[in-house]
């Protein structure tokens, strides 16, 4: 595990950090990609599939598909960001814990647990795998970050963004 000094953490840009325990609202922010060969079949099939296995991480909302021209065209990258109502306790983590291994039984994991810090509790996993096969949801690639939300605190919207500059919300 990582020093708590070391540990990476997005800010919106303005908010003042103080020495008191974070108490507010949190996220859990999904990023995978799923190896298809085209976006109906990607809805259609491997989304149901995925599905399955985490439930509806983006309350109803339906997953956000990202266009990256520069990748592999059979790569496609979805995301989601799921707000949980703070503080945080316990079973926040046992939740995330239970529906990441129910994805995958392997995962790079990296994460502060002391919710009395000012930054509050944070977890970040990893799973890749070099040959997904074909079976559906075929995923390649997973990062999910369970963090605070510190843009519900300075009264906004959430300060994530896609990499072709649209708003995660």
């Amino acid at each position: 595990m990582a020093k708590r000094s070391d540990m990476p953490q997005l800010f919106p840009p303005g908010y003042q950090t103080t020495g008191e325990p974070f108490t507010g609202n949190y996220e859990i922010m999904w990023s995978i990609y799923i190896r298809c060969n085209n976006v109906q079949k990607l809805h259609k099939v491997h989304i149901p599939a995925l599905e399955a296995l985490i439930g509806q991480p983006h309350g109803g909302k339906g997953w956000t598909v990202e266009k990256d021209e520069d990748s592999d065209p059979n790569l496609k990258r979805i995301i989601a960001l799921q707000r949980l109502a703070g503080p945080y306790d316990d079973r926040f983590l046992l939740d995330f814990m239970k529906t990441l291994y129910r994805l995958a039984p392997f995962w790079r994991i990296q994460a502060r647990l002391d919710p009395s810090h000012p930054h509050g509790a944070y977890v970040m996993a990893r799973f890749s795998q070099d040959a997904p096969g074909s079976e559906p949801p075929a995923v390649v690639d997973v990062q999910v970050e369970l963090m605070a939300n510190f843009t519900d605190a300075m009264g906004g919207e959430s300060g994530r963004y896609l990499g072709s500059g649209q708003r995660i919300s």
